[in-house]
C-alpha cells in the first residue's frame, strides 16, 4: 500500500516550516565569461537534526551536530561531489546549510536531505 505524506510534511500544526533552497546556476556570456548565480525557491518540510543512524551517509569527520535532515517534497540536489556543486538550504532562522546526501522517499511523495550548517565567515 502506497502512503504519501508529502500533505503531513508541510503541515505546520505538525511541525512543518519553511525553508529556502538556493540552487547554484552558472550562466557564459557571448563573451565566454561564466558567471554564477542563485535560483531561489520557497520550500515547505519538516526540519530536524541529523540521528546517529544518518551519520554513516556523511563525509568522514563531518559532526553529526552540525547536521540537520530537511523533509521535503520539493527536488533538493547534493551535487555529482566533483563539477556540480549541491543546493544550499537557508532555514527559517537564516543559517545556511549545504546539501551532504539525498535521500529518495518516492513511494511516500518526499526526499530527505542531509545538509551540513555553514559558519559564517570568521566564526569560531
Amino acid at each position: 500500500m502506497r502512503v504519501d505524506v508529502s500533505d503531513i510534511v508541510v503541515d505546520f500544526d505538525l511541525g512543518g516550516t519553511t525553508f529556502t533552497r538556493r540552487r547554484p546556476t552558472t550562466t557564459v556570456s557571448n563573451e565566454g565569461i561564466a558567471s554564477q548565480s542563485y535560483d531561489d525557491l520557497i520550500a515547505s518540510g519538516i526540519v530536524q537534526p541529523a540521528t546517529p543512524d544518518d551519520a554513516q551517509f556523511l563525509p568522514d569527520g563531518t559532526r553529526i551536530s552540525s547536521v540537520k535532515a530537511f523533509y521535503t517534497a520539493t527536488p533538493i540536489s547534493a551535487g555529482d561531489g566533483s563539477s556540480t556543486i549541491g543546493d544550499v538550504l537557508i532555514d527559517d532562522m537564516g543559517h545556511t546549510f549545504q546539501v551532504l546526501h539525498v535521500e529518495g522517499f518516492y513511494k511516500h511523495g518526499m526526499i530527505k536531505a542531509l545538509a551540513q550548517r555553514l559558519l559564517p565567515e570568521g566564526s569560531p
